[in-house]
């Protein structure tokens, strides 16, 4: 019989405390946009695919996650000009024919503040991390009725007790792949970098997201528990591939390098069989294409490229040493591709104007075998 002297120990509460929109600090030229180009219509599982990172950092100077805070959303609204598409709002395009486009500029970035009632390294020991993470990278899914009022890219900054904090990026696949959020996190740390060394951002900052309330309002937006709500365990697994075009023999389409990769994954590796997947093709240049595949006769197919694709690990892309301030890089990062749990999601990306490789890199995600 328990005894009527127990306590219950309360939860730990993660707080969101403010959440505001950090517009560009340019306008887009009229009438700037991206055209998605879909050979069925846009499904549910699309709009909620998204890339999520947690980079987890301590304290490098006499710095809160406030002045954190405030000063991204300097830094955002300083660079944010220079990769529009990450600013921008998903809605049907105005002539009408069933394409879908991105308007830049047109929706800005949230920037979310975040405190949680426990240190940063007590969550990173935890076991039940992975299921919890979500909390650390705000994300609202796109409502497929009405998407223009749904934000595309979020930045979360979570201050956790003691001298850690963490910035968790929560950004839709229609706005940009790995290879592109990587690039764009690469240049706005070292925008944000040289911006602190310059003296070009607010050295006590007042601009304080929780300063912004309304008279007689809550001091929170609302709270979740940290330690005691029920996780949300990681369902797909992603394998990154490069494909070195130079040993592919012919030319075969994205489709078929694409559904190699997949194959790969299903047959070799850790996820297990699907019957459906989505294919994005991003060129970072013109059309962003979407395509709903079967995966039906994968498994016959006989086709090889000789030695042109080779596995690639997510550290390869250079995200552990994303630094938001001089020298202090993350002492730990996560990332995931978070898709629908019952089809696959693949992702073709070319490399930039600016890059002298001719390398595919293809992103291959696909339920976690059970």
């Amino acid at each position: 019989m328990a005894s009527s002297n127990s306590t219950v120990t309360p939860s730990k509460l993660l707080h969101i405390d403010a959440i505001q929109t950090v517009a560009p600090g340019r306008m887009a030229k009229p009438g700037q946009s991206r055209r998605i180009s879909v050979v069925a219509p846009v499904g549910l599982g699309i709009l909620r695919s998204h890339l999520r990172i947690v980079l987890y950092y301590k304290k490098a100077r006499k710095e809160s996650a406030l002045d954190v805070a405030a000063w991204i959303k300097e830094s955002l609204n300083a660079m944010t000009p220079d990769m529009p598409v990450l600013a921008g709002r998903l809605r049907r395009d105005s002539e009408g024919d069933g394409f879908w486009e991105v308007k830049f500029n047109d929706a800005g970035v949230r920037l979310v503040q975040a405190s949680a009632e426990m240190t940063m390294s007590e969550f990173l020991e935890s076991e039940e991390r992975d299921g919890r993470e979500a909390q650390l990278a705000y994300w609202v899914d796109v409502d497929q009725e009405n998407p223009y009022y749904s934000a595309l890219f979020y930045v979360q900054v979570t201050q956790f007790q003691g001298d850690g904090y963490s910035i968790g990026i929560s950004c839709s696949v229609l706005l940009a792949d790995p290879l592109f959020l990587t690039r764009f996190l690469k240049f706005w740390a070292q925008t944000q970098t040289q911006m602190l060394a310059q003296g070009q951002l607010s050295k006590n900052p007042i601009f304080h997201l929780s300063n912004f309330q309304r008279p007689g309002g809550p001091s929170r937006i609302k709270f979740t528990p940290l330690d005691s709500t029920p996780t949300k365990p990681i369902t797909t697994t992603t394998i990154l591939f490069k494909v070195a075009r130079a040993r592919v023999l012919g030319s075969p389409s994205y489709t078929k390098l694409a559904t190699h990769c997949l194959k790969e994954v299903m047959q070799k590796m850790e996820g297990m069989a699907v019957a459906n997947f989505s294919l994005i093709i991003n060129d970072h240049a013109g059309e962003l294409k979407v395509e709903s595949c079967r995966a039906k006769g994968l498994a016959q197919s006989n086709e090889t490229f000789n030695d042109a694709f080779s596995k690639v690990w997510w550290d390869e892309l250079g995200i552990e040493d994303i630094a938001f301030s001089e020298a202090n890089k993350p002492v730990h990062v996560s990332y995931h591709v978070v898709s629908p749990p019952d089809e696959g999601l693949v992702m073709v990306m070319l490399p930039s104007d600016r890059e002298d490789s001719l390398d595919l890199i293809i992103s291959t995600t696909i339920p976690k075998k059970i």
